[in-house]
């Protein structure tokens, strides 16, 4: 009898180590995927994350904003096998300094983005920088690995396809390839208790109307906004900072304007992108704070006396802006 209960304890013994090592490899597992989706402070300080604090007055709580821009991921498979030939030279040329490829770079600052804690990741174009469906795939996969929800605002890379770049063809075809990761309009907003943040595809240098239309509603809503845009707008100040240092990266257009911004010495703006501007730019506009990309560098100024605009640089270059909202 003795014998028996000696037995039965030996195996309860083991019975309980088993378990015990199954719960902590389960719980040791759930570590190591947390860990796989964060950095170590090292690599997130090899980032190029710049850190900005902007004070809203009336905000309830803090918000921390991840920002990036211009990527440039271009993975092809057989399924594109027509433009394979362009997208492996497209990844070629968005690499960081160390040659690190875009796709890999956009990884660690999904990682970044959930390590810093972040309310929004927000995408602000030129993620993709053609619409193939190993770089689609590629990018809904890493934004699964996310902890917050994001935005994807469309820019002018993003669902080009060979040679077509802003055609109808492009818009009716390979804009759709997107449709799992962004919205199908023109715009999107995410409205919090006491702030809206607003994205506006300007990916063919210019606002459309159904645009307009969706600022217009969230201007109604009487909260602050910020508004994300692919495309930097050219400050009404007199800085010309902004015009100056993109022409000498861009090169000028025919009419010796910048090619990169919207404006007057820019991209000149048609009937819908100048209301939106004058929306914008409104004395009594609720707009606070414009987050831009495109530009492939760092630049912040002021477009109003009272209306801050940040533009990240490149994504592909380890670039990125964790943006702190608070009263």
């Amino acid at each position: 009898m003795m014998k028996q209960k000696k037995t039965i304890g030996i195996f309860l013994i083991i019975l309980a180590g088993m378990v015990f090592l199954a719960a902590t490899g389960i719980w040791g597992h759930a570590q190591y995927l947390e860990k796989q989706n964060k950095l170590s402070q090292k690599d997130l300080d090899n980032l190029s994350i710049t850190r900005e604090k902007m004070i809203i007055p009336g905000l309830k709580k803090e918000y921390h904003l991840f920002f990036m821009a211009d990527s440039h991921i271009s993975l092809c498979d057989e399924r594109d096998g027509e433009v394979q030939e362009k997208a492996e030279q497209r990844q070629a040329g968005f690499v960081d300094e160390n040659g690190t490829p875009s796709y890999e770079t956009f990884d660690r600052l999904i990682k970044a983005s959930n390590t810093l804690g972040s309310d929004l990741l927000i995408l602000g174009g030129d993620i993709i920088d053609s619409a193939m469906y190993a770089s689609v795939d590629y990018v809904t996969e890493e934004l699964d690995k996310l902890d917050a929800p994001y935005l994807y605002c469309l820019g002018n890379h993003d669902f080009e396809y060979g040679n077509e770049y802003f055609s109808e063809k492009a818009y009716e075809e390979y804009r759709p390839r997107l449709k799992e990761i962004t919205a199908e309009d023109t715009w999107q907003m995410v409205e919090y208790e006491d702030l809206i943040i607003f994205t506006a595809d300007d990916r063919n240098n210019q606002i459309e109307k159904s645009t307009v239309k969706g600022l217009m509603t969230a201007i109604k809503k009487e909260k602050p906004i910020v508004l994300v845009m692919h495309v930097p707008m050219e400050p009404l100040t007199g800085d010309t900072s902004l015009l100056e240092d993109s022409i000498q990266v861009w090169g000028p257009s025919e009419e010796g304007n910048s090619r990169v911004i919207i404006g007057e010495d820019g991209c000149q703006p048609k009937k819908y992108t100048q209301k939106f501007i004058d929306l914008v730019t409104a004395k009594d506009s609720p707009v606070k704070l414009v987050l831009g990309g495109h530009i492939h560098f760092y630049h912040k100024d002021n477009i109003t006396e009272d209306l801050v605009q940040i533009v990240t640089g490149a994504a592909y270059e380890k670039h990125a802006l964790y943006v702190t909202l608070t009263s």
